[in-house]
């Protein structure tokens, strides 16, 4: 059979086979994406690994916020989390599917998702784990935080486990210890008034991109850091709300003590840029 993917304004028609790692490129043209209709909302999750979680995480997110676009960008997952996304990208026009075979990391798929999505006219993109740590509930939550009532409208909104009613279940203490430095760091020597900077559920207005540079962004896991410091600096409005962040039971982490250490590596390379440039 065929499938048809669309990425970064080039149509592409794959041949499928049983195994997405035998996919081979028949064509490519160049063409403007479809554009999607105005104060689209985008739903970006970054995918390695996932097939336990994904299906049940996508019918979810759809039943929540049905008239959201879904964008998974997958990191041609071994374990056949592409396939799974690529059946309900047939099933539903609101999911899509950016499949990287050559390339790997939540910095630059995040990042390639935002393009895509700028692309198409969204007005807000919202990035959340695909493991379900972040409860797809909490999504309208997080859209109505962007615009409170009677109040100048953020740029970004942070769910947070570090604010009064939020939560982490299922962490080692191991954990906790690392991950509180860290977000003290975030908001003290690299000065981002958040107290949750580790956060990957979030809420995006698509104009801040316009101020920020995106090149260079930390890819493991200090992007999210990195992102926040950087439209900060451009005077972008943060908010946070309490969430509950539950540790996966399905699938398998993907933190690894390297991984951290070059987390640390890349936050003391802010701090510089903050204190010294």
């Amino acid at each position: 059979k065929n499938l048809s993917l669309t990425a970064f304004g080039t149509n592409i028609r794959l041949c499928w086979f049983t195994n997405l790692s035998h996919q081979h490129v028949m064509q490519a043209t160049h063409s403007t994406p479809p554009q999607w209709p105005p104060g689209t909302a985008v739903v970006q999750i970054a995918t390695f690994n996932e097939a336990a979680s994904i299906g049940q995480l996508l019918r979810a997110i759809h039943t929540i916020v049905p008239h959201a676009q879904i964008l998974v960008i997958d990191d041609n997952s071994p374990d056949g989390t592409a396939k799974i996304v690529a059946q309900q990208v047939k099933e539903k026009e609101c999911i899509h599917l950016l499949l990287r075979t050559d390339r790997r990391g939540l910095g630059t798929a995040t990042v390639e998702g935002i393009q895509f999505a700028q692309q198409r006219g969204a007005e807000i993109v919202i990035h959340l784990d695909g493991d379900l740590s972040h409860d797809p509930c909490d999504l309208p939550r997080l859209l109505e935080a962007l615009t409170p009532t009677n109040e100048e409208p953020f740029d970004i909104a942070i769910g947070s486990r570090k604010i009064p009613g939020g939560n982490t279940v299922g962490w080692s203490v191991k954990r906790h210890v690392i991950s509180c430095p860290v977000c003290w760091f975030t908001r003290v020597v690299l000065r981002v008034p958040v107290r949750d900077g580790s956060s990957g559920f979030r809420a995006i207005r698509m104009r801040c991109f316009a101020n920020i540079d995106l090149t260079n962004l930390a890819s493991g896991y200090a992007f999210f850091e990195d992102f926040l410091w950087r439209a900060h600096r451009t005077g972008a409005r943060i908010t946070e709300i309490p969430i509950t962040f539950t540790d996966r039971t399905l699938g398998k982490s993907k933190v690894t003590s390297i991984e951290m250490l070059r987390g640390a590596r890349d936050l003391l390379k802010i701090a510089v840029q903050t204190w010294f440039k």
